[in-house]
Order: structure tokens, then C-alpha cells, then sequence
């Protein structure tokens, strides 16, 4: 995926959905699983909406803000101790949120 692309975002009722669009040039819609710091930066975890009620599917991880209007701004992670870091905040992040349910 490119560097800083803006997606289209909708509201498809409780969930966020965002349309990502892949190297091929196809197009992928996905719910946001969460959105969560780490190092002073935020972070965004999707899954496609297809796999959302799954406990088994891809789940795609970005560096994520927001331009002037609101509108997100994904980044690719391109370094690998980054992306490892990511992985395990966004594990702790769904601990955190299942120790909450309970």
C-alpha cells in the first residue's frame, strides 16, 4: 500500500468501516477493530468486514491520524521492530478490553 493514503470513511450502524485500497488496485472495506497509542503515536487495527465476526482472520495494522477535516490518514508500517512493538501493544489492547467485559 502506498504511504499516507486518506480512505473513504462510513458508518454501517455500530461499526466503523473504512475502505482500504490494496496494491492491486482492488478494494477492500473493513471495520476498525481499535484505534490505540504507543510511543506518542496512534495506531489503527482493521479487519476485513467479511471476517469482522470471526475470531480467526487477517487483521491489518497501520499508523493512523487525521487531516485538517477529521478524515484518517493510514500509513504502512514499514519497520519490522515497529511493527513487532504494534503487534504486542494491539494484544495487550484486547486483553485489556476483554478484561473489561468481564
Amino acid at each position: 500500500m502506498d504511504e499516507n493514503k486518506v480512505y473513504d470513511e462510513a458508518l454501517d450502524e455500530d461499526d466503523l468501516v473504512l475502505t482500504l485500497e490494496m496494491e492491486d488496485g482492488t478494494t477492500e472495506d473493513c471495520v476498525v477493530l481499535a484505534i490505540f497509542p504507543m510511543d506518542d503515536k496512534q495506531y489503527i487495527a482493521l479487519t476485513p468486514v467479511e471476517q469482522a465476526d470471526s475470531e480467526e482472520g487477517d487483521i491489518y495494522l497501520y499508523g493512523y491520524t487525521e487531516d485538517e477535516e477529521g478524515n484518517p490518514i493510514l500509513s504502512d508500517i514499514e519497520d519490522d521492530d515497529e511493527f513487532e512493538a504494534v503487534c504486542d501493544r494491539f494484544d495487550e489492547v484486547c486483553d485489556e478490553e476483554d478484561f473489561e467485559e468481564l
